[in-house]
């Protein structure tokens, strides 16, 4: 190492003896037996630890724990090193990319640990009091997975999207493609090679050999990867069909297959052409199954997408069969015995072939079918058919034809992205429940009732493909919705009951179900006071007592779209949204009083799409988007009394419309509606237009005085709403993708919260002078964030299942590096929490008997 390093690896000293501290010093420690000077110094050492990790890979650090145990007789000093090593590993994907997640790391992972391990505590205590000058944001309670939990390890280190992944036939290794070549050792979740073959654009359909000796990859301009997975020596292959595109890439155990339109061509598994072969059908191949030169299938089609007439040719053992002629869909067993199609002869029905000595011979008609298909697939155990069609899916059972249908709701529509390929649908374990991604979300159906369950929004991205995974009997879905102020209980709704949770000690109080089976919970809040929760279960809306676990009101209101409370939390609203038919869809408002739901007021009013309703800031007014003829409106209606004040045509310069009504606080009466570009002010009260502020995406602070331009593409500024301008570049404008964002202010307007859905970060940026405190890297995408009423903590809610609770430590802040998370001082922030909407969780697992953890992961 030399002086010019030390500065790129944070380095102060400059003689000479910071990278024999690193290396020698350990070793010397373990040897001298000077155990206490190795946990002070070394091992236990938060600023030790960060350095290393900022200048030397994971695993250096990991080797000088693992000599330590190799060299330690103590029992418990044994188990406190593996607890530290091992929760560096649990972070290892995220310590090595951001090694200034330390303190929160290990914060969040050992916090259960502390009490009985005083070398963790004091390594934890520095981590609270050291930590913050590198991550203001620490966990409050105990957050992410503690060593020994179910979660090994988490696999990241792809920049860009992963477009196939194949694990070894031992399921010990799995390897990966985008820009590079990524195999992970599964049982210890070390990368062990990455090979980078410096090609121009993503590599897709990743195949393997059978043997797992070789891997095969084309791009998406026509080159080729050939990979020795044993010596990591690839051959780069150029398109070898002139005139024709590289279409596919397959494997045997002795050769490579790369194949065109029009022909293919034989490789050794050295790179070397073998053997070129024409095609001999007289159309374009969409794709081949291969076994070998003499052992193959080619599936023609016309060349025209709309064209869906399809052939296939096959060859065994060097002899052709006779070209089979069918349309729209196929799918065959993985022994290519049976093959399942459309054919002319039969319009939409599908039928099954078997493989003869020298054809396919039709064998049965599975079932009758009208939809026309766009996709054809087979579960894993081969027992049923599933096919896609424009408005949603169907179901077969393969012995006895009986079928299903599953619809989408109206609007969404499956589509072709290419022939023979579409948005695929599965089936869970015993064939209860069926789950299709299209576009974004997750779509569940009950297979026996073919009735549409649920919707989950959890991905940032277009779902590309599906398989089912199921362990033992666990298929539940917990969305949390929100916390009350008084008392440390939280609201969690799954899809048949309602969660009650006690914040303080993590645990799950209860479960609410008015219907002990089939019940479908979409909403729930509960008041201030902690003593009532409102949900809609099942097409009624519930009035709880949250004391008694009892039912003391319900009413029939169904298609609930949103829900709200009013007049502190003494009136509950609710949104339903009424189909008539062909006619123009309505929505339907009832107020009801809170305990009695005594209905306060109801009308209906027209719409041409949902949105969600606002409450002025002084909570007079509702301001409901409608529509008034042909042209959108405002209907301004009393909240205590709903009654109609006005309506309010909307026609302002530039006029598009919006997705988005945001109470301006510091003005009662006006309004923003936030388009794509701009966030235009209205008052309801002159029904006048005020102005435009462009770029506003209808964050704003506590005071009205700042908004927020966050957009997809990248860069954060803060707007001064009075004049519209920027005051303040947080995040310069950088080409980083389209990903999902979100941004807000604190409750006191002291920082501005920036999440980033491609760097998976949070940042923490302190709004006097702009100075970047946090950059905190979540371990899933997140879905929802929330902060307290005090503005020292927030709340996170992510894919993955976790509810975390973060406190903002700015350095800065007087008394904060006296503060501990680790002894519990900042628990009772969790009384201040007000509201997390529409978070939604996988669910896990159960973290077991200690509860310091604020978690969604319990089953419901």
């Amino acid at each position: 190492m030399t002086l010019e390093d030390f500065p790129r690896f944070n380095l102060k000293s400059k003689e000479g003896l910071a990278d024999r501290k690193f290396g020698e010093l350990p070793y010397h420690l373990i040897r001298a037996r000077r155990f206490e000077d190795l946990y002070k110094h070394v091992l236990f050492n938060y600023q030790w630890l960060h350095a290393k990790l900022s200048s030397c890979p994971l695993q250096a650090v990991l080797s000088d724990f693992e000599d330590a145990i190799a060299h330690i007789d103590d029992r418990d000093q044994i188990r406190e090193l593996m607890l530290v090593a091992d929760a560096l590993r649990l972070g290892g994907a995220i310590l090595s990319q951001y090694p200034d997640m330390l303190a929160p790391q290990l914060i969040g992972r050992l916090l259960p640990e502390m009490e009985t391990n005083p070398n963790v505590k004091s390594l934890l205590l520095q981590c609270d009091a050291e930590g913050i000058d590198h991550c203001g944001l620490l966990p409050t309670y105990h957050c992410s997975h503690t060593p020994g939990g179910p979660l090994k390890y988490s696999l990241e280190g792809h920049q860009f999207a992963v477009f196939g992944f194949r694990l070894t036939n031992d399921l010990r290794y799995i390897v990966s493609v985008s820009n590079k070549f990524i195999t992970w050792d599964l049982s210890t979740s070390d990368l062990t090679r990455e090979v980078i073959p410096g090609i121009e654009g993503i590599m897709q359909d990743l195949v393997l050999s059978p043997d797992n000796k070789y891997s095969i990859a084309h791009t998406n301009n026509s080159q080729t990867v050939l990979l020795n997975m044993l010596t990591s020596e690839f051959f780069l292959l150029e398109n070898p069909m002139p005139g024709e595109t590289v279409i596919g890439s397959l494997l045997s155990d002795s050769c490579a297959v790369i194949h065109g339109e029009r022909s293919w061509v034989l490789y050794t598994l050295r790179g070397e052409i073998k053997e070129r072969v024409s095609s001999p059908v007289d159309k374009p191949i969409l794709f081949m199954d291969f076994k070998g030169p003499q052992d193959y299938s080619i599936i023609c089609w016309s060349g025209d997408f709309d064209d869906k007439n399809l052939l296939i040719h096959t060859v065994v053992e060097g002899n052709a069969f006779e070209n089979l002629d069918f349309h729209s869909v196929m799918t065959w067993t993985t022994c290519r015995t049976y093959l399942y199609c459309c054919v002319q002869d039969h319009g939409q029905d599908v039928c099954a072939y078997t493989k003869g000595e020298a054809s396919w011979t039709l064998d049965r008609i599975i079932a009758p079918n009208d939809e026309k298909l766009l996709m054809l697939h087979l579960t894993h155990d081969q027992k049923h058919l599933i096919g896609t069609f424009m408005l949603g899916f169907k179901a077969w059972e393969v012995e006895s034809g009986k079928g299903w249908t599953l619809r989408l709701p109206h609007g969404i529509r499956n589509i072709s992205t290419q022939l023979l390929k579409s948005n695929s649908c599965v089936l869970s374990k015993g064939y209860k429940y069926a789950v299709a991604g299209v576009r974004k979300n997750l779509y569940v159906w009950e297979l026996e009732t073919q009735e549409l369950l649920k919707v989950l929004d959890a991905h940032f991205g277009r779902i590309m493909d599906m398989v089912a995974l199921t362990v033992g009997n666990w298929n539940s879905v917990s969305i949390l919705r929100l916390l009350a102020v008084t008392l440390p209980l939280a609201v969690t709704v799954t899809r048949n009951c309602v969660g009650i949770w006690n914040l303080k000690l993590g645990k799950l109080v209860s479960k609410l179900a008015d219907s002990p089976l089939g019940a479908i919970v979409t909403h729930a809040k509960i008041t201030n006071n902690s003593r009532y929760i409102v949900s809609t279960e099942s097409g009624n809306v519930l009035f709880w007592m949250v004391r008694a676990e009892a039912v003391v009101f319900k009413a029939e209101q169904k298609n609930v779209h949103q829900l709200m409370l009013l007049d502190d939390d003494t009136k509950c609203v609710t949104v339903s949204k009424i189909s008539e038919g062909l006619g123009e869809p309505s929505c339907s408002l009832v107020t009801r009083s809170i305990p009695d739901g005594a209905k306060v007021y109801e009308f209906d009013y027209p719409i041409r799409v949902f949105k969600s309703i606002a409450v002025t800031a002084d909570g007079l007014f509702l301001v409901i988007p409608s529509i008034d003829g042909m042209k959108d409106a405002l209907l301004i209606y009393h909240a205590k009394t709903g009654t109609l004040v006005h309506k309010m045509p909307l026609k302002y310069p530039s006029y598009k419309d919006f997705h988005m009504v945001v109470p301006l606080p510091n003005k009662p009466t006006q309004v923003a509606l936030i388009d794509q570009d701009k966030g235009n002010i209205v008052d309801i009260r002159t029904k006048k237009f005020v102005r435009s502020i462009a770029k506003w995406g209808g964050k704003v602070s506590k005071d009205g005085r700042y908004g927020l331009y966050a957009p997809a593409r990248g860069g954060l500024e803060l707007l001064e709403l009075r004049h519209g301008t920027s005051v303040r570049t947080l995040i310069p404008r950088v080409a980083e993708g389209v990903f999902s964002v979100i941004c807000l202010f604190t409750r006191t307007d002291e920082y501005v919260l920036y999440y980033h859905g491609g760097r998976k970060t949070i940042r923490v940026f302190r709004l006097t002078d702009g100075k970047m405190i946090a950059n905190y890297r979540v371990q899933a995408e997140l879905t929802a964030i929330a902060a307290s009423e005090d503005g020292r903590t927030i709340v996170l809610g992510t894919v993955d299942g976790c509810l975390s609770s973060l406190t903002i430590a700015d350095p800065t802040r007087n008394g904060i590096k006296e503060i501990g998370s680790c002894v519990g001082t900042y628990l009772d922030i969790s009384l201040l929490f007000l509201l997390i909407s529409n978070v939604s969780f996988w669910c896990l697992c159960l973290t077991g008997n200690k509860c310091y953890r604020l978690t969604a992961c319990h089953r419901i």
